[in-house]
C-alpha cells in the first residue's frame, strides 16, 4: 500500500487513480537578466524553470507568459505583453486551457499549475504531493504553505478561471509572487483549498528562492553551494545556516541634513546632534549622487531613506537629491518627515515625476496641537497641511505615523480613527530606546520568546552625513563605526578626505562600501551563534522590519 501511494504522489493521479491532465503557466513576464545567467556554474533559473515544467506529471503543454525580454527558445509557445495584470494572466490562462481541452485533444484538462520562470528550486517531489492531494481531494486550488517563496508550485481547477477574472477586475493586485493566493484570499470561502504544510514554518525569515535580483540571486548561489536543492534539503540546512541568508544591503538610510525644526522629547538626535534647531550642515549633492550610483552599482536594488536624523526639507537641494535617487532604476525611496518646510509647489512636481517608487511618511505623533506641541514642538498646523496635501499627491504611497509611548498612549485611539478616515495608510510604529539611551517609554514588550538574529545587522545600512556607518541606526553613541564612505579611515571628515584617500567619486565610495559592509559580517554572525555584544544585548530592535 505504501508503494502505492508512493507512486501516485509523483505520477498526480486523482483519487480513482486516473492520471490528471496538467496544463502549466510559466510567469515570465518580470525575470531579470539575472535569471538567464549560469547558476552555480550549471544552468540557469530559466532553464531550471523548463526542466521542472517537463517532469510534470501528466502534462498536456505549457505557456510562457513573457514581458518581452529575450528569452532562449524553449518548447513551449510564448505569448508576449509589455504588462500584464493579474486579470491578463488569467484571461490568457483561460483561452489556453480551452485550446488544450478541444475536440482534437485527449480530454478536458485537471489541473492549471502556476511557476515564476526564475525560480530554481522548483521541488519535483513537493510538486507531486501537492498535485497528489489536488486531485484526491477535488480541491479548486491547492499550494504549500511555510516554505520560503521558491520552492512549491501553485494549482488550481480551471472551473474556477472564470470566478477568479471576475475577482481580478474587482480587486488591485500585482502580479507579484503570491499574487493567487491573495486574489482567492477575497473570495476564499467560495473554494475548497488543499494545502501542504512544511515541517519547518520558514516564513519569518522572508526568503525568496528567485534569481531575480542581485541579491536573490547571491542567496541563490549560497544555499546551492551549501547542499539546497529542494524543499527537504531547505528545511534541513537553512535553520542551521543563518550565516548564509546576509547578502547585501536593502535598505540604506541615510542623513543629508544635520538640522531639525523641532527638537522632539521623543528622539535621540536633539541629545546627540548638538543644537539641532540652528544647524544647517547638508550632505554635498555631489557626494550624495556619488552615493547612490554607488549604492545601485553594489546592491542592484535598494530602499533608500533620507531620514536617517535631521529634516530633510531643510537640504535647499532636496528635490535633486529625490532625482538622484529615483535617476536609478533598481532604487526607490523613502522621505521620512516632520511635515515642516516643503512648498507645495516642490512637492507637485515630485509627484508628476515619481507616482510609485517616492514613499512619504510624515510624523505627526499626536491628533491634537496641545499633545503635539509637548512632544515635537510648533508647527502643527504645517505638519498637519503637508501630510494632507501629500495624501492627496501620492494616494498610495503617503503615510501618517505615531509613535507609540507611553506620552501618547491615551490619543493613539482617536489618531488611528481620524486619520483612517482620511487614508488607509497609517502607522503605529515602535518605540525604541536606542540601546537604552533613552529612558523607557514602551507601552507593552512584543519581542519573541527567543530572540533571533537582528533584521537590521542582516540588511539595513545607515550613513552619517560626513559619511560614517555605524553599526546600525539605533547606535547612536556611534560606539561601533564600520567604516566612512567619503574617506580612506573610519573617522569621517579627515585632512585625508581632500586626497586621493578621501575620493568621492562613485567608484571610490563603491569599494569603501564593499568594505564595510563586509565589515558588519562579524557581528552577525555573533548574533547567530547567540552572543550579543554592546550595544546590541540592550537593544529590542532586532525584531522590526524595514522596507
Amino acid at each position: 500500500m505504501y508503494v502505492l501511494e508512493v507512486m501516485k504522489v509523483f505520477s498526480g493521479a486523482d483519487n480513482r487513480g486516473k492520471i490528471m491532465r496538467t496544463a502549466a503557466i510559466i510567469l515570465a513576464g518580470s525575470v531579470s537578466p539575472h535569471s538567464l545567467e549560469p547558476l552555480g556554474g550549471g544552468e540557469s533559473a530559466y532553464s531550471r524553470v523548463l526542466s521542472f515544467i517537463k517532469q510534470l506529471p501528466g502534462l498536456a503543454g505549457a505557456l510562457v507568459l513573457s514581458g518581452g525580454t529575450g528569452l532562449p527558445e524553449g518548447p513551449w509557445p510564448v505569448v508576449s505583453r509589455e504588462a500584464w495584470t493579474v486579470k491578463s494572466i488569467l484571461e490568457e490562462a483561460a483561452s489556453y486551457v480551452e485550446r488544450l481541452s478541444g475536440p482534437d485533444q485527449d480530454g478536458p484538462v485537471d489541473a492549471l499549475v502556476f511557476a515564476f520562470g526564475d525560480e530554481p528550486f522548483l521541488d519535483p517531489a513537493l510538486a507531486g504531493r501537492i498535485l497528489s492531494d489536488y486531485g484526491r481531494y477535488r480541491a479548486d486550488y491547492a499550494f504549500a504553505d511555510g516554505y520560503p517563496e521558491g520552492l512549491a508550485i501553485e494549482v488550481l481547477h480551471p472551473r474556477i478561471l472564470p470566478a477568479l477574472i471576475a475577482l481580478a477586475g474587482k480587486h488591485a493586485i500585482a502580479p507579484d509572487r503570491g499574487w493567487l493566493f491573495q486574489l482567492i484570499q477575497k473570495d476564499i470561502n467560495s473554494f475548497d483549498i488543499e494545502t501542504i504544510i512544511s515541517p519547518r514554518d520558514l516564513r519569518e525569515l522572508r526568503l525568496d528562492f528567485a534569481c531575480d535580483t542581485r541579491r536573490n540571486s547571491l542567496l541563490c548561489e549560497r544555499l546551492l553551494s551549501a547542499g539546497v536543492t529542494d524543499a527537504e534539503s531547505a528545511v534541513r540546512i537553512i535553520p542551521e545556516r543563518l550565516d548564509l541568508l546576509r547578502t547585501l544591503p536593502a535598505y540604506i538610510q541615510v542623513q543629508v541634513s544635520g538640522g531639525c525644526p523641532q527638537a522632539c522629547s521623543l528622539c535621540p538626535w536633539p541629545l546627540v546632534g548638538g543644537d539641532v534647531l540652528s544647524r544647517r550642515d547638508f550632505m554635498p549633492r555631489e557626494r550624495f549622487s556619488a552615493l547612490m550610483s554607488a549604492i545601485s552599482a553594489f546592491c542592484g536594488d535598494a530602499v533608500v531613506s533620507l531620514s536617517l536624523w535631521g529634516e530633510p526639507a531643510l537640504h535647499p537641494g532636496i528635490e535633486g537629491l529625490i532625482d538622484d535617487v529615483l535617476g536609478h532604476e533598481g532604487l526607490s525611496l523613502i522621505v521620512e518627515t516632520s511635515g515642516i518646510g516643503w512648498k507645495r509647489e516642490t512637492l507637485a512636481r515630485l509627484a508628476e515625476r515619481w507616482p510609485q517608487r517616492l514613499h512619504w511618511v510624515v510624523s505627526l505623533d499626536s491628533p491634537e496641537p496641545e499633545l503635539y506641541a509637548r512632544l515635537r514642538g510648533p508647527g502643527f498646523e504645517e505638519a498637519r497641511a503637508t501630510a494632507l496635501s501629500l495624501i492627496q499627491l501620492f494616494p498610495s504611497t503617503a503615510y501618517v505615523q505615531i509613535l507609540r509611548t507611553l506620552d501618547n498612549e491615551e490619543a493613539l485611539e482617536d489618531f488611528w480613527r481620524g486619520w483612517k478616515k482620511v487614508t488607509e495608510n497609517v502607522i503605529v510604529q515602535k518605540y525604541s530606546t536606542c540601546a537604552g539611551f533613552l529612558p523607557p517609554r514602551k507601552v507593552t514588550d512584543l519581542s519573541p520568546l527567543v530572540r533571533r538574529p537582528c533584521w537590521h545587522l542582516k540588511r539595513d545600512l545607515s550613513v552619517l552625513i560626513d559619511g560614517r556607518v555605524p553599526l546600525c541606526r539605533d547606535c547612536v553613541r556611534n560606539e561601533v563605526i564600520l567604516g566612512s564612505l567619503f574617506s580612506g579611515n573610519g573617522g569621517g571628515d579627515t585632512a585625508a578626505a581632500d586626497g586621493a584617500a578621501g575620493a568621492c567619486d562613485a567608484a571610490s565610495i563603491g569599494s569603501r562600501l564593499a568594505a564595510v559592509w563586509k565589515a558588519g559580517e562579524e557581528y552577525h554572525r555573533l548574533h547567530v551563534a547567540g552572543d550579543y555584544p554592546a550595544p546590541c544585548k540592550a537593544c529590542d530592535e532586532y525584531y522590526t522590519y524595514n522596507a
